[in-house]
């Protein structure tokens, strides 16, 4: 499926508005880009670090387009299908270059990523995705290459952590993928998770000792309300556009369970691009229910949001997500902050609302909030994917519950169908046995 030219004109047309609007913003503000993005490169990334504090809106937004620009680069020069899982990589690796990623601690880990295809005399295409949502770990090259006291040496063990880390990571996803069969949207999150912990604890007994870190920005809600408007209306824009100026398609894609779901190859650009902007839209009016202003990682709660509407989330599936984290939030806790980050992340559970239904959806976030609230201590903080670590853990605990509740139900339903036509069955004997003895008679 492809775009024709006319579309991709008028994506560039809109695009370009997008770029024009930051652009007057960033002069309204008067930041010096250039320090701000300085002082983003050479920051500790530990969660959570929002860079919207650490290089302000400026230099925040020239990393994350400096990012989108070297993934978008390398998928054009690789040739790699812009499908749904490319569109969710683009969009999730961009929401965190507001926290947590920059151009150099994910350098590493792509060229960790082209040795392993050489190694393995694969074509560094089939993997590109894979490393692009590996950048997760990038804190541990940040935290490595700029802890105090740093040297050349630091520098040194932080490019060769990061080269590791992309070099492994494609088997071990591959391994990982089968414990939540695909429940959980954001397999690299929870791949990220398992890699994340064994690091740590080796960086541990040397005595390497990670801050968690709490800098969150509280200056940007406007501007950042103002550019995501017009981000998800231009999604809807092009959709709506793309789909012949119909919405044809979209009520097909919202009765999708999402569980390795490619909206793209499903249902088309058009519809899948509307259905991003309605998907960003609810992130952000989450967000404001729960009355937070929008900062760097809430933000990037939203775009994953939109990025993985292309591939298996809509408004059905995961609202039960949205509700089971505020259910569990009651009583336990006011920080509000923590229950919309959890919530737009754990979203990543959708497929268990779309396959088992609403009211395991609802669970599904209630477990996922309680686990979220412990689970980053294992990784101490370095895997950003924290929340698609958590997920998995509750969709590879709650399958076999729900498998089994589900066959047994299913047994009680074939009992009772059986038992059901037995009766039938006897009746027409006895029907039968009576017409005889009439005619007898």
């Amino acid at each position: 499926m492809k775009l024709d030219k006319k579309s991709k004109v008028i994506i560039q047309l809109l695009i370009s508005i997008f770029v024009i609007t930051f652009g007057i913003l960033v002069y309204i503000s008067h930041e010096n880009i250039w320090s701000g993005f300085i002082n983003i490169i050479t920051s500790q990334a530990v969660l959570i670090t929002d860079f919207l504090v650490v290089g302000g809106l400026g230099g925040t937004f020239f990393n994350a387009f400096a990012i989108f620009g070297f993934n978008f680069t390398m998928m054009k020069l690789l040739k790699v299908p812009i499908k749904g899982l490319a569109i969710a990589s683009f969009f999730t690796v961009f929401g965190f270059s507001f926290f947590g990623k920059n151009i150099f601690n994910i350098l590493p880990i792509y060229l960790g990523g082209i040795m392993y295809s050489k190694y393995e005399n694969i074509d560094f295409k089939d993997i590109l995705i894979t490393i692009s949502f590996t950048s997760a770990l990038a804190p541990f090259i940040s935290e490595v290459a700029f802890k105090i006291n740093a040297d050349q040496s630091s520098y040194i063990s932080a490019v060769a952590l990061g080269v590791i880390i992309g070099f492994i990571v494609t088997p071990i996803a591959k391994k990982m993928a089968g414990f939540h069969e695909g429940f959980n949207l954001y397999n690299l999150g929870f791949t990220g998770g398992i890699l994340g912990a064994v690091i740590s604890s080796v960086m541990k007994i040397y005595k390497f000792q990670v801050t968690p870190r709490r800098i969150i920005s509280v200056s940007h809600d406007l501007e950042l309300k103002i550019l995501s408007i017009l981000t998800f209306s231009i999604l809807i824009i092009i959709g709506f556009y793309l789909n012949g100026k119909s919405f044809k398609g979209y009520k097909n894609l919202l009765k999708d369970t999402g569980l390795k779901a490619d909206f793209v190859e499903k249902y088309g650009y058009g519809i899948t691009f509307f259905n991003m902007g309605i998907m960003g839209f609810i992130g952000i009016g989450y967000v404001a229910l729960l009355g937070q202003v929008l900062s760097g990682p809430l933000l990037a709660g939203v775009l994953t949001m939109v990025g993985f509407a292309a591939y298996g989330k809509h408004i059905f599936n995961t609202t039960p997500i949205l509700i089971g984290v505020v259910l569990a939030s009651i009583g336990t806790t006011d920080d509000y902050f923590i229950v919309a980050l959890s919530a737009l992340f754990g979203t990543s559970l959708a497929p268990i609302a779309g396959v088992y239904g609403p009211i395991w959806g609802i669970v599904a976030g209630w477990l996922h909030f309680a686990v979220v609230q412990s689970i980053g201590v294992v990784h101490g903080g370095l895997n950003l994917y924290n929340n698609g670590f958590s997920a998995g853990i509750v969709a590879g605990f709650l399958l076999p519950i729900m498998n089994t509740i589900n066959a047994n139900k299913d047994n009680r339903k074939m009992k009772y169908l059986n038992r059901k036509k037995e009766f039938y069955n006897s009746m027409k004997k006895f029907k039968t046995y009576l017409k005889e003895d009439e005619e007898i008679k």
